[in-house]
């Protein structure tokens, strides 16, 4: 289901403003549209949610998640 990003915010219980900073820091894939979004972006908010509850700074995440995205990608195909 595509959401536009009051949507998400709603869904995800997140200020639209994080998630268009998720987006510049491009935390929800490179190539990430600002204003469509859908149900894989949730995933993505929660994990950015837990590690910025842990101290991962944004800067930190954006080295990092994609990887776990490449990663879950890898896992994909096996299956």
């Amino acid at each position: 289901m595509k959401m536009n990003l009051t949507e998400l915010a709603a869904a995800a219980h997140v200020d639209a403003s994080n998630i268009e900073a998720y987006v510049k820091n491009g935390l929800l894939g490179e190539a990430h549209s600002a204003t469509e979004f859908d149900e894989s972006d949730l995933y993505w908010i929660d994990m950015i949610q837990c590690f910025q509850e842990n101290g991962t700074s944004l800067d930190d995440l954006s080295g990092l998640l994609p990887r776990c995205r490449k990663g879950q990608t890898q896992l994909t195909q096996v299956n």
